[in-house]
């Protein structure tokens, strides 16, 4: 990813500035506002929990099995004994291909995630080409992806404008949106907080800066990048 952002910075450097538009989004942000991703997280996650309670199950059958062979050992001849234990070593290789089939490279989770999400990706990538085209951008670059960018200018993000290409009607979030302030214990004659009853003031505390940077989305079952 570096080697792709210094190639870009390289080539942005032939164009004269003054034909340059540099812009961003945010496709975390643009996720979480489009219903359509919403409901394939849920798809993943119900297809998961599914999956999961398939192989607790056999698990379970599986260990159960195990200890009634072995209050049952000392009843059973050599070949039972032998046979039983060649049964319960086939039904854990058979537990540990399935959770490879579910879970593994390449496996049923990957696939199903790939078809879900493949869909909004594409429809991401055509509306960033919209919008790039209408406002004339040289370059978009993602804050959602593994390009890490120290300093964005807000003016620059075209995230909202990427969101109304894909809805016109999307009700959309604002993630700069401050947090309610906490309500003071009590407030003196001059304006000031005072504490609680009973409380002890710390001597030079200060109320904890907030973060301006926009809300992620969790990774889960899914994952909801783009990755």
């Amino acid at each position: 990813m570096n080697k792709i952002f210094l190639s870009i910075l390289f080539c942005s450097l032939l164009i004269p500035v003054g034909a340059q538009r540099f812009g961003y989004v945010d496709t975390d942000y643009i996720l979480e506002n489009l219903p359509e991703y919403v409901q394939a997280q849920n798809n993943l996650r119900t297809k998961t929990e599914q999956w999961n309670r398939e192989i607790q199950t056999r698990e379970d059958i599986l260990n159960q099995r195990q200890a009634d062979f072995l209050n049952e050992k000392v009843l059973l001849t050599e070949e039972q004994i032998k046979k039983e234990e060649e049964n319960l070593e086939f039904e854990r290789k058979e537990i540990q291909n399935l959770r490879e089939k579910r879970y593994g490279q390449g496996g049923d989770l990957i696939k199903l995630r790939v078809s879900l999400v493949k869909p909004i990706q594409d429809q991401i990538y055509l509306a960033v080409d919209q919008v790039a085209k209408k406002k004339n951008y040289s370059f978009i670059f993602d804050k959602g992806s593994d390009l890490i960018m120290i300093y964005t200018d807000p003016k620059f993000d075209i995230s909202r404008d990427v969101l109304l290409e894909l809805n016109p009607n999307a009700v959309i979030k604002d993630p700069k949106q401050p947090n309610p302030k906490p309500k003071s214990t009590g407030t003196n004659t001059k304006g000031r907080s005072t504490p609680a009853k009973g409380a002890t003031p710390t001597k030079g505390a200060t109320p904890a800066n907030r973060s301006n940077a926009p809300r992620q989305l969790g990774t889960g079952t899914g994952t909801k990048s783009l990755k």
